[in-house]
Protein backbone atom coordinates (compact mmCIF):
# COMPACT_ATOMS: atom_id res chain seq x y z
CA UNK A 1 0.00 0.00 0.00
CA UNK A 2 1.35 3.23 -0.98
CA UNK A 3 0.37 6.91 -1.22
CA UNK A 4 0.67 9.31 -4.19
CA UNK A 5 4.14 9.73 -3.54
CA UNK A 6 5.03 5.42 -3.85
CA UNK A 7 6.09 5.74 0.30
CA UNK A 8 5.17 2.36 1.17
CA UNK A 9 3.00 2.07 3.96
CA UNK A 10 3.20 -1.77 5.32
CA UNK A 11 5.72 -0.92 8.56
CA UNK A 12 3.60 1.64 9.79
CA UNK A 13 0.72 -0.02 9.17
CA UNK A 14 2.19 -3.12 10.94
CA UNK A 15 3.29 -1.61 14.00
CA UNK A 16 -0.12 0.22 13.87
CA UNK A 17 -2.04 -2.61 13.57
CA UNK A 18 0.23 -4.30 16.61
CA UNK A 19 -1.02 -1.58 18.49
CA UNK A 20 -4.60 -1.82 17.51
CA UNK A 21 -4.42 -5.65 18.42
CA UNK A 22 -3.53 -4.83 22.24
CA UNK A 23 -6.40 -2.73 22.44
CA UNK A 24 -8.68 -4.87 20.86
CA UNK A 25 -7.53 -7.37 23.58
CA UNK A 26 -7.96 -5.40 26.30
CA UNK A 27 -11.81 -4.70 25.16
CA UNK A 28 -11.98 -8.21 24.70
CA UNK A 29 -11.77 -9.05 28.10
CA UNK A 30 -7.81 -10.08 28.41
CA UNK A 31 -5.33 -8.58 31.34
CA UNK A 32 -3.85 -5.59 30.42
CA UNK A 33 -0.50 -7.26 30.87
CA UNK A 34 -1.47 -9.23 28.24
CA UNK A 35 -2.14 -6.46 26.30
CA UNK A 36 1.00 -4.58 27.05
CA UNK A 37 3.13 -7.49 25.82
CA UNK A 38 1.56 -7.19 22.84
CA UNK A 39 2.24 -3.75 22.13
CA UNK A 40 5.66 -3.88 23.37
CA UNK A 41 6.69 -6.80 21.01
CA UNK A 42 5.03 -4.57 18.26
CA UNK A 43 7.32 -1.58 18.95
CA UNK A 44 10.67 -3.87 19.45
CA UNK A 45 9.53 -5.60 15.99
CA UNK A 46 9.05 -1.99 14.76
CA UNK A 47 12.34 -1.23 15.75
CA UNK A 48 14.00 -3.68 13.80
CA UNK A 49 12.10 -2.93 10.91
CA UNK A 50 13.42 0.44 10.84
CA UNK A 51 16.60 -0.33 12.04
CA UNK A 52 16.91 -3.47 8.83
CA UNK A 53 14.77 -2.07 6.00
CA UNK A 54 16.54 0.24 3.80
CA UNK A 55 15.12 4.17 4.49
CA UNK A 56 13.02 4.82 1.31
CA UNK A 57 11.59 1.66 2.31
CA UNK A 58 10.36 2.34 5.91
CA UNK A 59 7.84 5.06 4.65
CA UNK A 60 5.88 6.27 7.15
CA UNK A 61 7.46 4.49 10.01
CA UNK A 62 10.38 6.70 9.28
CA UNK A 63 10.49 10.17 11.29
CA UNK A 64 13.06 11.14 12.34
CA UNK A 65 16.61 9.90 11.98
CA UNK A 66 17.19 6.50 12.03
CA UNK A 67 19.00 6.31 15.46
CA UNK A 68 16.14 8.04 16.65
CA UNK A 69 13.48 6.11 15.76
CA UNK A 70 15.34 2.96 16.54
CA UNK A 71 16.02 4.20 19.93
CA UNK A 72 12.27 5.51 20.79
CA UNK A 73 10.65 2.51 19.20
CA UNK A 74 13.15 0.15 21.22
CA UNK A 75 12.47 2.23 24.76
CA UNK A 76 8.86 2.38 24.39
CA UNK A 77 8.98 -1.49 23.53
CA UNK A 78 10.79 -2.70 25.90
CA UNK A 79 9.69 -0.34 28.87
CA UNK A 80 6.05 -2.65 27.70
CA UNK A 81 6.99 -5.50 28.02
CA UNK A 82 9.31 -4.84 31.18
CA UNK A 83 6.20 -3.35 32.45
CA UNK A 84 3.50 -6.00 31.54
CA UNK A 85 6.31 -8.87 33.16
CA UNK A 86 6.41 -6.83 36.37
CA UNK A 87 2.83 -6.54 36.63
CA UNK A 88 2.09 -10.53 35.82
CA UNK A 89 4.44 -11.32 39.33
CA UNK A 90 2.14 -11.26 42.40
CA UNK A 91 4.40 -9.75 44.71
CA UNK A 92 2.25 -10.30 47.42
CA UNK A 93 1.58 -14.58 47.74
CA UNK A 94 0.87 -15.42 50.82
Amino acid sequence: MTNGNKTPWWPYLLVAAGAAAGLGLIALGYAPPTAAMVMGITMLGGAGLRLVVPGRSTGALAIRSRKTDVLTLAVFGFLLVVGAIAFSIDFHAP
